[in-house]
């Protein structure tokens, strides 16, 4: 009878005591065995007391990260232990550092829990394959790892033993010369350490490989690349090696030639095909790596061939040398509305050859920002061009096609956006058209909103609506938060969801929360002179937090009668998070005002307890999706348990979102919130309705 394998035992390190606890339960649930640790301190200790089959940790802690952890762990332990490093960081040079420590795989934030257990028991699986993969090739590894070009055995101090050459030795080595001797009286000094340094850290990891060096020798610089194996022997006073030195002098000239020449257009000086192809395949792989889109741009001069007919091929020569040239000064990663951080890949340009250029965007957040770049593209090239004293005005017609929807390698993306192109030629040229003919329709209703935008501010479209807030201890409402609606003469009422991500693109977010902000207090300050003092909340934008402005416009709404403590100012963890230093600057210049702070959503972002406690908020928002779980959910309990513990800790106010039915309610109230909103008590209203709700209570809150 089979006996049932003992879980597996899994340390979880984390300075955040809400992340802890999300993770032990998750795991636990899962049917691991889960012990926690608090620092990298504590997860030492408790590692090396006992027998883990997976560390998890978290990459940003105070005193020692999980980087310097990891490494520490990797050297302790004899038996390599998988190692998962958690972190809400998505940049490649992160990620590369987590395998440089020795890290076997990374999890990115937000953490999708109810996947896991699964992720890990996948880890583990593949974590004893690649055990079960080292010890069957260990006895073969030398073998494996020594075809035989210039083959040595040498030993750790670097004295070569033996040795074996198919073809004359170069530099008019001979046998004598080598065998007995040391490295460094066989090779000039920055080769031969570059062999010791080779030797020793095969001594480490068993295998080095890809090692070069130069030689000079009386023929001329000749490049080596070195295999290193560890030799396995139990009577060897030295461990010894077997050492590959291939010559790759031919390979490392045609390298060279190939960067010269093989990659780059020579009349634009822009990447050619073959250098564009190569960096769209890597770009597709991190973007699937990533779960990222890209897009491919293809631009086709509109009339280019009248231009070698009518002015002659040099002439054509130069307009295709000033349209490179346009491209690479007027198109640049700036241009895009919505760049997510500084150190993403930049817009890459090229020339196909004739008169066909392409643009890859590395990555893209929406359709309609691609969009908007493809018509900043064709309006540069509408501007005249003056070639040898001529004016000569041309077009463009581009064609876009999107990974992973119209392709998955390069040579799809390619062709479909060469096939996009055609269509916007049919389409009347001087055009931009998408692959998926939904896209580019889509694109032209974002375009469109857009314009839309821009002139509901002066037509006076928007208005706002208020959803009250109850005062769990009073049982009545004492504060009501604003929300923008806005409803267009031809389109009718048209969703915050849909307008509000258009305003972030396009900046006008900027604009229209002003108008929010100025609004709301208005009718803070009139219903304050009717003699009811209530707290307006009002959303705040990313953009609106890096625009210095906003600091300015509270300072004035104060001066001018808005009294700071009826003001409540709202943030979203992802907004907090993009630039937290920067961020926090802006924050404590306006909880100096006296304003009211908040951090909405609570739960759903990528906010860490050490930044957490930096900000000088008042309040937390228990996001609606965990809400509306309650009460039967227990996931959801316990992550809003957690929450509320934690603002307890902090000594932050609680006000719970999306509250529906009264056992909700009824729940929360015993939990600890200070205070809920939600549909239970009141769909957002008018204005001038809000008096008319103030005199409402609810003593069915109480527990029957």
């Amino acid at each position: 009878m089979n006996q049932k394998q003992p879980a597996s035992r899994i340390l979880v390190v984390d300075d955040e005591p809400t992340a802890r606890l999300l993770m032990q339960a998750s795991l636990r649930q899962a049917g691991f065995v889960v012990e926690v640790a608090a620092d990298a301190a504590a997860a030492l200790s408790v590692f090396r007391d006992g027998s883990f089959d997976l560390v998890m940790s978290d990459v940003e802690m105070p005193g020692m990260d999980g980087y310097a952890l990891c490494a520490l762990l990797r050297e302790e332990s004899d038996v390599p232990v998988p190692v998962v490093m958690v972190t809400g960081m998505d940049d490649l040079a992160s990620i590369d550092r987590a395998f440089e420590v020795g890290a076997t795989d990374f999890i990115s934030k937000p953490i999708n829990w109810s996947l896991i257990g699964h992720r890990v028991r996948y880890i583990l699986r593949a974590s004893s394959a690649m055990a079960d993969l080292r010890r069957a090739n260990a006895s073969n590894r030398a073998i494996l790892d020594a075809i035989p070009d210039l083959l040595f055995e040498i030993d750790l101090e670097g004295r070569y033993l033996e040795f074996h050459s198919a073809d004359p030795m170069p530099a008019g080595w001979t046998p004598d010369d080598i065998i007995g001797h040391n490295v460094s009286q066989v090779l000039p000094g920055q080769p031969a350490r570059i062999m010791m340094a080779a030797l020793q850290r095969a001594a480490e990891v068993g295998r080095v490989n890809g090692v070069q060096y130069e030689v000079e020798t009386p023929a001329g610089p000749r490049w080596f690349e070195l295999s290193v194996a560890r030799m396995e022997s139990d009577d060897a006073p030295l461990p010894r090696f077997v050492v590959l030195a291939r010559d790759i002098t031919e390979r490392k000239n045609a390298e060279r030639q190939i960067e010269e020449l093989a990659y780059v257009d020579t009349l634009t000086g822009l990447p050619n095909r073959l250098s564009f192809l190569q960096r769209l395949e890597r770009e597709i792989v991190r973007a699937g790596f990533l779960s990222n889109r890209l897009a491919v741009l293809f631009l086709d001069m509109d009339g280019f061939k009248n231009i070698n007919d009518t002015l002659g091929h040099t002439v054509g020569d130069l307009a295709l040398q000033t349209i490179g040239t346009r491209l690479r000064e007027g198109v640049r990663p700036t241009d895009m509305v919505s760049r997510l951080s500084n150190d993403e890949p930049e817009l890459r340009l090229a020339r196909l050859g004739g008169d066909e250029f392409t643009v890859l965007v590395p990555r893209v957040s929406s359709t309609d920002e691609v969009m908007q770049l493809a018509e900043r593209i064709r309006d540069l090239m509408t501007r005249p061009f003056l070639l040898e004293g001529r004016e000569v005005v041309l077009t463009t017609s581009i064609g876009i096609a999107v990974y992973p929807e119209d392709g998955n390698t390069a040579d799809a993306l390619l062709k479909h956006a060469d096939t996009a192109m055609y269509h916007a030629k049919e389409e009347g040229r001087d055009n931009c058209k998408f692959y998926n003919s939904a896209l580019t329709q889509r694109a032209a209703q974002q375009l469109n909103l857009a314009s839309n935008l821009r002139l509901a501010l002066e037509r006076g479209e928007f208005r706002l609506a208020y959803q009250p807030q109850l005062d769990v201890a009073s049982g009545r409402f004492n504060s009501v938060e604003a929300l923008i609606r806005w409803t267009h003469p031809e389109h009718g009422v048209i969703s915050p969801i849909e307008f509000i991500p258009a305003a972030e693109r396009s900046g006008l977010i900027v604009g229209i929360g002003e108008w929010v902000l100025r609004t709301a207090c208005a009718d803070a300050m009139r219903w304050r002179d009717a003699g009811l003092a209530l707290r307006v909340g009002v959303n705040i934008s990313v953009r609106q937090l890096r625009n210095a402005g906003i600091v300015d416009t509270v300072r004035e709404l104060v001066a001018s009668g808005m009294a700071p403590e009826l003001l409540e100012l709202e943030m979203t963890e992802s907004v907090l998070m993009e630039d937290i230093h920067a961020t926090l600057l802006v924050l404590r210049e306006l909880r100096a005002t006296g304003v009211t702070l908040s951090l909405d959503d609570f739960g759903t972002g990528y906010s860490s307890m050490s930044y957490l406690r930096q900000l000088p908020i008042h309040r937390l928002k228990i996001d609606q999706t965990f809400v509306r779980g309650l009460p039967d959910d227990a996931e959801s309990l316990a992550i809003v348990r957690a929450i509320i513990g934690l603002a307890r800790s902090f000594g932050f106010d609680l006000t719970a979102e999306g509250v529906e039915t009264l056992e909700q309610a009824r729940l929360l109230r015993q939990l600890g919130c200070d205070s809920m909103q939600g549909y239970y008590f009141s769909r957002p209203v008018p204005a001038e309705a809000i008096p008319g709700l103030l005199d409402s209570r609810w003593p069915q809150l109480e527990q029957p």
